[in-house]
Order: C-alpha cells, then structure tokens, then sequence
C-alpha cells in the first residue's frame, strides 16, 4: 500500500556491507543510495537499520551506514519512503484511536479476598466489569459458585480503582481469589511477536494512510501522490472501522468515558 517494500538475504556480510543477488535488486548501480533505510527483519542481525550509501550492481554488494556487520542468512528489507520506526509508530497509534472501541474479553484471578476487607485494588487493564466470582473450596475451581450478585459489589472510580463489596450484603471468605470478568483495551505492540486482536485490515490501511499524510508538505507532484494514496487508504479504513466495535452489554465502566 505504501510502495516502499523490497525484501532480500543477505550474503558474504561484511563491516557495513553484504552481497544480495536476487531478481528484485538487478537495478543500476546508486539505484538504492535514494533509499532511506535497509532493516534486518529476520535472522541474527534482527533490528540492525541502516541508511543505504552505494550500490554497485556489477557485484551487487550495498553498502550502509552506520556500519554492522550481518550474518548470511539473514533476512532484510528496503524503504525508500518510511522507516521501520514510522511503521511501528503509526501502528501503533492507530491501535490506540480505536483502543476503546475494539475491547476485547478479559479474565483475572490475581484478587485474593481477605476477612473483613471489602475494598480491593482493581487489575488497571479492565475498562469494563461484567461479573465477579469467588473461587470455590477447591483452588482454582469457580464453576461451583455463582457470580456475585451485581447488586453487592461496584467499581469505585479513583486515582487507583478499586472493586469494592457492600458490607451489610456480602462477606468475603478469606484466603479465596476473585475471578474478574469484563473488557479491557487491547495492548499497542512491542515485537515483532506481539499479537493484535484488533482486524489487521483497519489496521494496515490506517496506519497506510497516516503514513502517506505525514508526507503531505505542498502541491508538489510527490504531495499530491501521497494525498491521492491517503484518500485511497483511508477510505478503505472508514469502511472497515464500524465492523471493530465491540458491544459492551451491560458491563460496569471502571473508567468514565
């Protein structure tokens, strides 16, 4: 979508340079010295960014700076538009717009209920409470009782939210953990192995788009490519965007909207 991909393996890597003879690199010799980055994407090297300085297509060797030495094997890619760090971040900004909107369920047994005590700090993950469950006799067993009534238990919304019990209608019997049921806000990504719930087609045309805005700066025939491929992008992201929402039925909010 961005135009901006060209993906190889490294050979003979040496300080600040490697071979790379494959169909897709047969360009002339400074073809890549316009490119912005090579990144390693896979492989020993993995997370090695470089800005491309020569390329010599007798021999097909590129060379980068800062130098670093590769390992054969190793697999990269090129950009001639956008770093890798501008992909992340604006992946994970778009993560973040639709934080509230693409929930996703969430269980946590990390409460454990003491005699006599009615207020306990709540998990800061959940947006949204739908059921609270007291363990049963057996550890880590809940199926053998019922949630607790909704009406004995509320959120209090604070500096640290809390998950507080009325005392007159229920007491909790101590040393048994709470299981926790509601909604909470999916996390932006941190590796490469990091896992989004969120629809990855919103995702890649919102951040696509993003991307190409960010490179708006006139009325230039480059401007106006990238306002062209924005519209385009974005307009594909507005139509995936309602089908993300998640229903929050009648579920306690932890934190005002």
């Amino acid at each position: 979508m961005c135009n901006d991909l060209l993906t190889g393996t490294v050979a003979s890597p040496a300080s600040g340079t490697f071979v790379c003879a494959e169909t897709d690199w047969e360009k002339p010799d400074d073809h890549f010295n316009k490119y912005i980055e090579v990144y390693c994407y896979a492989g020993t090297g993995i997370g090695t960014s470089g800005n491309p300085t020569d390329w010599s297509n007798t021999d097909h060797t590129l060379t980068f700076k800062p130098a670093a030495t590769l390992t054969a094997g190793d697999s990269v890619e090129m950009h001639l538009r956008f770093t890798v760090n501008e992909y992340n971040d604006m992946i994970n900004m778009v993560i973040e717009m639709v934080a509230k909107e693409a929930l996703i369920n969430k269980v946590d047994t990390s409460v454990t209920l003491a005699s006599d005590t009615y207020s306990y700090d709540l998990p800061t993950s959940f947006l949204y409470v739908d059921s609270v469950m007291m363990e049963s006799g057996t550890s880590d067993v809940y199926n053998k009782e019922l949630p607790i009534d909704r009406r004995y238990w509320r959120v209090i919304r604070a500096s640290t939210q809390k998950l507080e019990f009325v005392k007159e209608l229920w007491s909790p019997t101590a040393d048994r953990s709470l299981r926790i049921i509601g909604l909470a806000s999916p996390a932006v990504l941190s590796s490469d192995s990091t896992e989004c719930p969120i629809n990855p087609t919103f995702i890649a045309y919102q951040a696509a788009a993003l991307l190409h805005q960010s490179r708006i700066r006139s009325d230039d025939l480059d401007s106006e490519w990238h306002r062209m491929q924005m519209q385009l992008c974005q307009a594909v992201a507005d139509k995936e965007r309602p089908g993300i929402r998640t229903s929050i039925g009648g579920a306690v909010a932890v934190v005002e909207a």
